[in-house]
């Protein structure tokens, strides 16, 4: 396998590390955090063998593509580092929105994808975990589509390549991404999650509409009301009561029940 350090423009004590391949990025970054690895990693892999999504989720990872993870020790409480996944979709919103025509088209979709034209480009997934004299480490990955997209996904899929987007690497968005990474990183460390929450409400997708959520109890259908200060997704049930959901998969009503 051929690894290298490159040098790239990142802030503070970030540092890329750059593969050809592997099986995961989140993998090797949890290797990295029992290895003696420090805060600010950044692991970059050309391709994956093993990429995963949430709940345990293959997630197709085609050379072009771009697959990164962060290694991360944010010295905050476990109940808000699951915030971390909408500093990431920010980040990501932020990277890719000047290269379209329109950066509206863009959107957050809870809890953890990018949406270009209300279709699946990119996903989040945070991984959380103990280290040596009970150190908490976080591991922030990010999966892009830019050259390819999976075909028959459950929701609609889009690379930025059929998107209309040219002259565009995973390399060039990498960068671009770790950039506002680490300035909205440094912003949720100072400020806590309410600009975070702000910004990425003035980007979500599906609010006020009318979504089903996806839970192992069944399915919760609701008017999607927002996210809640610690990032739950609210839903205003048929009885106009809020329903907080900390963890689901969404879709709009029609399309759960196809």
């Amino acid at each position: 396998m051929n690894v290298k350090k490159l040098k790239p423009d990142l802030l503070n004590d970030y540092h890329l590390l750059s593969f050809d391949e592997l099986d995961s990025t989140n993998e090797e970054a949890k290797r990295l955090a029992r290895n003696g690895g420090s805060h600010g990693a950044v692991v970059w892999a050309k391709r994956q063998s093993e990429g995963k999504g949430r709940m345990g989720r293959t997630w197709i990872s085609s050379q072009g593509n771009l697959f990164v993870s962060l290694l991360l020790q944010p010295g905050k409480p476990l109940g808000e580092l699951c915030q971390l996944s909408f500093v990431a979709a920010i980040a990501a919103i932020e990277a890719l929105e000047d290269m379209l025509p329109d950066k509206h088209a863009l959107q957050c979709k809870w809890p953890n994808d990018i949406l270009l034209e209300g279709r699946k480009l990119g996903g989040i997934l945070l991984e959380s975990f103990q280290g040596e004299q009970g150190k908490l480490w976080v591991v922030v990955g990010l999966g892009i589509n830019v050259d390819s997209f999976p075909p028959r996904t459950e929701f609609p899929a889009t690379c930025l390549q059929d998107a209309g987007v040219e002259l565009v690497s995973a390399k060039i968005i990498l960068s671009r991404f770790i950039h506002h990474f680490i300035e909205r990183y440094n912003e949720w460390n100072i400020k806590g999650f309410a600009p975070i929450r702000k910004r990425w409400m003035q980007s979500a997708w599906g609010m006020e509409q009318h979504l089903c959520a996806r839970v192992p109890e069944g399915n919760i259908e609701g008017i999607a009301q927002g996210i809640d200060a610690q990032g739950a997704l609210l839903l205003k049930l048929g009885n106009g009561k809020k329903h907080q959901v900390h963890a689901a998969d969404i879709f709009p009503v029609e399309m759960a029940g196809a």
